[in-house]
């Protein structure tokens, strides 16, 4: 146990191990890992500002590592990208400012409106996400791969079919995507993500991805690489905001940072050997178990009492097991299907044709 600051006592072996988890996570599913990482935090005892703001930190340099591998095995849409990156730096600072209103307040009450929004944000998100996978799975295993979002990644929703249909000016063609829409749609969606990543600490990565897959109809591979890098800028911005206002502890996000480095490569390298499907596996599962630490930490914040707080640590460090074993499992069938090796027919069918 290390005093990183004056009564915050943290266990820097541990950090670095949710580091590594979070990382291999982050790097296969083309997000930030912020929705796993704030709640972490705020579960090993940081006051919420102070989670969000070196959660922010610890992101931007790992987004950093996450986009030039993702760059480097083209799944990357640099013109959507940047504008995405626009929307995301201006949501940035309308997040900071509501956070650093409610600093002011009486009692824990940053903390609890940042964990209630951040619960009510993945439960959304996350029983969304779950249908989707279960939906696509079904179809993909009854052998529709045709129109269905079980194919190689290109998702065709009616939500993106209608903004695509719109004509709004500037109305940008995105070669690398292949699709054409509204500039304005894309820099609304980094918008509405960068507000989250400022508030609330979690980089928005959980959103975004599933945004441009399914509203901006972008595809899978494609939204993983070019949501990293849309959020690149926006957490850069988020964390010299967040460092003005002495909300940044530089300590945990180095502690964190080899371990999140190492499995963000090794998370990133995956994505070339499975489907679109697989990732959306992986992200739906690690979302939905980001949930229960941070309820649990909610009830010890409004009741006191402290068994709360206890089951929200294990719980927390549990529940991660799910998704890094999901992407371990993954790495590992894709190993074995590209040395000519049997796998079983679920993992085939995950599995990239190329």
């Amino acid at each position: 146990m290390v005093e990183i600051a004056p009564g915050i006592v943290l266990n820097l072996y541990l950090l670095g191990g949710l580091g590594t988890a979070i990382g291999l996570i982050a790097g296969f599913s083309g997000v930030s890992g912020g929705y796993m990482l704030t709640p972490i935090l705020m579960v090993m005892g940081m006051p919420a500002p102070v989670a969000v703001g070196s959660s922010v930190a610890l992101m931007s340099a790992n987004n950093l590592i996450a986009v030039i591998r993702h760059r480097q095995m083209g799944h990357l849409d640099l013109k959507m990208g940047l504008i995405t990156a626009a929307g995301t730096m201006a949501g940035a600072e309308i997040g900071v400012r509501l956070l650093h209103g409610l600093q002011n307040a009486e009692g824990r009450v940053a903390d609890i409106v940042v964990l209630a929004v951040l619960i009510l944000t993945l439960i959304l998100v996350g029983s969304s996400m779950l249908r989707e996978v279960i939906k696509s799975s079904a179809a993909l295993a009854n052998g529709d791969n045709g129109q269905s979002a079980a194919d190689e990644g290109e998702v065709h929703t009616a939500a993106c079919d209608f903004l695509q249909g719109l004509s709004i000016f500037p109305h940008i063609r995105f070669t690398k995507s292949k699709l054409r829409i509204s500039a304005w749609f894309v820099l609304a969606v980094g918008m509405g993500i960068g507000i989250l990543s400022g508030f609330l600490g979690i980089g928005g990565g959980f959103m975004l991805c599933p945004a441009l897959i399914y509203l901006i109809g972008q595809p899978s591979m494609m939204a993983v690489g070019t949501n990293l890098l849309g959020l690149l800028i926006g957490l850069a911005f988020s964390t010299f905001r967040h460092g003005m206002l002495g909300n940044v502890e530089l300590g945990v996000a180095l502690a964190m940072l080899l371990g999140t480095a190492i499995g963000t490569f090794i998370g990133a390298k995956g994505t070339s050997y499975v489907k679109g499907l697989a990732v959306r596996y992986v992200l739906a599962a690690s979302v939905v178990c980001a949930i229960f630490g941070p309820v649990c930490t909610l009830l010890y914040f409004v009741t006191g009492a402290g068994a709360w707080d206890t089951a929200a640590k294990i719980i927390t460090v549990a529940l991660m097991v799910v998704p890094v074993s999901g992407v371990l499992t993954l790495l590992t069938m894709a190993l074995r299907h590209s040395r000519g090796r049997s796998v079983p027919r679920w993992a085939m069918r995950l599995m990239a044709t190329d």
